[in-house]
Formats: C-alpha cells, structure tokens, sequence
C-alpha cells in the first residue's frame, strides 16, 4: 500500500516541473485526497532501514490545520521520518503536566511577537498539537520523533509569562558562574545547570511522560550539551559553591580540597553524558520500539571538547540509536570532511544520518550532491521544513516568488525520496 501511495505521489508531482507555481500546488492537494485510503502503519525504524527525515520547529505551526498540512507536505515529498519539535526552552507543545505551554503557539501569525497572557497560557491553544501530529503522521505511514531542546532554560530579554515555568518556579537550576552569579538573560539561550540532579531528574520526567502517553516512534534530543556561546569568556561556568561542592563530592575530595576547572569542565560532559544514559534507560526503554536520536556538533572532537557532547561514544555505546551531525553549510569540502569524521568515530553501521541544511542552499542540487556524499544514502535529515514548504514560521512569506525559491529546492530532490 505505501509502494502504491508514493508512486502515485511522484507521478503527480512530476507535473509540478512543466506547470506552474499553482498548478503544482493544487496537483499536490489533489494526489493527497486520492491518498488517503492508503494508508499503512509505519514500522520501527531499524539501523539499516530508510530514514529520510524532516525537522518542523514549533515556528512551523500555530493551529491543528497547520500541523496536519505539514504532515500533508511531508508525507506527499516523500518523507518517512518527522522530527516534530515539542519543547524549546523548558515549555510544552503538547499537553503536559510537568511544563507550562509553548508561547508561540500562542501567535497570530507569522511575524506577531506579542507575548500572551498568564491566563491564554494557562488555558492552552484548545488542541494538543502532538496528538494531531502522532496521528496525522501514523495514518501517512510516517513515523514521528518528539523533538526536545534539553538544556535550554529560556531565551529572550524579557522572563516567561508562566509563574510556573521552570526559569520562574526553579530559581536553583540556574547556572551560575564562579562567583555565584546567575547567567543573565539574553537573546541567546540561558540554560539549565547540567550537573544538578534535580535538573536531570526533571528532564527524565519529561521524556518518560511524552513515551507512556503519546505513540511517538522516537525521542530526538537537540542541545544535549553545554551551550557556551553567549557565556562570559572570562568566566567559569558552572562555577558556583553548590556545583564545585558536588564535583568535589562525585571526586571523592575533601570539602576544602582546590577545585582545577579543566578537570570539572570534563566531569560537567561527563555529567551530560549520565543524562543520555538516564534518559535512555529510564524513559526510552519504558515502551519497546522507541527510537532515541540526537543532532550533534558537527565534528565529533569538536563535539566532545567545546560542546561537552560526548556523542561518539553515546553511539559506541548504544545509548543513543541515531546521531544527527549538523552539517549546515554550502560549503561541500567541509560538508564531506565533518561527515568522514563521523563515520570514523562512529564504528555501529547506521548511527549516522547527516543533518543537511537546505536552508544554505539555493538549490536542491546540492543538498542532493550532499545526500550523495553518505555512503548510506538513505539516511539523512533535512533541515528544515520551513526551507522547503511555506509554513507559520517568522519570515516564510506566502508569495510566488518565495514558493519558486521553495520549489528550486525540491524539485531536485524528488529522485531519492522514494524506495
């Protein structure tokens, strides 16, 4: 049924290259009404099984109609794999009972940054996006994977609306620097202190209550590391009295012994490294067939060394299933050598799906050239959704000049997305 549907798919899209702009977009709209008998249950993705995948980030969509056009978008190109963005800075877009909702759902279009109430959060956008999105995906035969930002606290110059938003309610999980204090807010992201137990916990929580109560295919983890960009240079982070004190503990060191910061830096991606494990035995495996991804660094030693993501190893050790290098550049040489890194490091056939940046490329052409560049070339995830379908995001603008510029991007790509 799935074999039917797709070749349907791509005789009516194959249209799209003779005809106009509209004319291709109302030959996509009709091949779905036909499609929808076809319909097949997707299965566990296995290590040597297709995985073209997509990214949707929680700008991608605001209300239940948008989320299933985009599962219309990726189900019609081709996709096997959504990567469907479900928490940004320690907010929920989906019902939860451990975070408040996601502001963003919370917009009245594209480029509207007007902040909601308490109250507007509180009550909710009146659907669950991810119940829609699990279901819309399930009956197109795609599999969908939970993607969470894991150590993002918040992000903006000016705090959550929700008092019961981390940032607010858990004053303790800031980071702090070595002289106590706390990371200031900013256009960056702040971010939650790694080595916290507390933290940690709260994160498991998290991910073990999106497994037992939506039939998510897989949990996809993004900056599981230590986001330093926007740090103070000059600064040690985390270099607080209740953090030293714990790596003192964890050391075996006595309570007054000198703390070096190099030897705590590597106990803080150690610590990031517990929570990959915690993650996986504590939450993952709670229900069979769930896939744990992870979008890295794009270099494994640079991972490692300045991003405290030990992902290599993560994947030697089949903590996590799928790493997804990002490899976002235009530039092929540094495309192929970060990707030959990887391949190097990582000696389990089929943890490697580079991430491609559609959005650095004016053509399809070349995030195809890239694809190629995989030994396994079926294995890829691109980035992003917004690239390549019009959709609620800041700057996605809805005219015929953008949707040209979308479909140079892919068309290109219709001959490897399908078996």
């Amino acid at each position: 049924m799935r074999l039917s549907w797709t070749r349907m798919v791509w005789f009516a899209a194959a249209l799209c290259g003779v005809v106009s702009v509209t004319g291709c977009r109302a030959a996509e709209r009709a091949v779905d009404t036909i499609g929808e008998v076809f319909t097949a249950a997707p299965e566990r993705l296995g290590m040597a099984d297709p995985l073209r995948g997509v990214w949707v980030t929680r700008w991608d969509y605001i209300t239940a109609d948008d989320v299933r056009t985009i599962m219309r978008d990726a189900s019609q190109m081709g996709f096997t794999d959504v990567f469907w963005q479900v928490r940004g800075q320690a907010d929920a877009y989906y019902e939860s009972r451990l975070e408040p909702w996601g502001q963003e759902l919370f917009r009245d279009g594209n480029d509207d940054k007007t902040p909601p109430t308490e109250a507007e959060v509180r009550k909710g956008p009146g659907y669950d996006p991810l119940e829609v999105a699990v279901r819309e995906a399930h009956r197109r035969g795609m599999r969908i994977h939970a993607w969470m930002n894991v150590m993002p606290l918040w992000k903006g110059k000016v705090e959550p609306v929700s008092a019961s938003h981390p940032w607010r309610s858990h004053r303790s999980w800031r980071l702090k620097d070595d002289r106590g204090v706390e990371q200031p807010l900013s256009d960056e992201y702040v971010i939650a202190n790694p080595v916290l137990e507390d933290v940690q916990d709260h994160i498991v929580s998290v991910v073990r209550d999106i497994v037992s109560r939506y039939e998510v295919d897989g949990i996809h983890l993004d900056y599981i590391r230590f986001i330093s960009e926007s740090l103070e240079k000059d600064r040690w982070y985390p270099g607080d009295a209740v953090s030293r004190a714990l790596f003192r503990q964890a050391k075996g060191l006595s309570a007054d012994a000198k703390v070096d910061p190099a030897a705590m830096r590597a106990w803080v991606r150690d610590r990031i490294s517990d929570l990959v494990h915690r993650i996986r035995e504590e939450a993952v495996n709670t229900r069979e067939g769930v896939t744990l991804s992870a979008a890295v660094w794009r270099r494994p030693e640079m991972a490692r060394d300045q991003q405290l993501q030990d992902a290599a190893r993560w994947a030697n050790l089949g903590w996590v299933d799928v790493l997804m290098p990002m490899l976002y550049t235009d530039n092929d040489a540094q495309f192929s050598g970060d990707l030959r890194a990887w391949e190097a490091a990582v000696h389990r056939r089929g943890a490697i799906a580079p991430g491609i940046g559609v959005y650095k490329h004016d053509s399809g052409r070349q995030t195809l050239g890239q694809v190629k560049m995989h030994d396994d070339d079926k294995r890829f995830v691109l980035f992003a959704y917004s690239s390549l379908f019009h959709s609620r995001a800041p700057g996605s603008a809805d005219t015929p000049q953008a949707e040209s510029e979308r479909l140079k991007r892919r068309v290109p790509l219709r001959t490897i997305m399908h078996d």
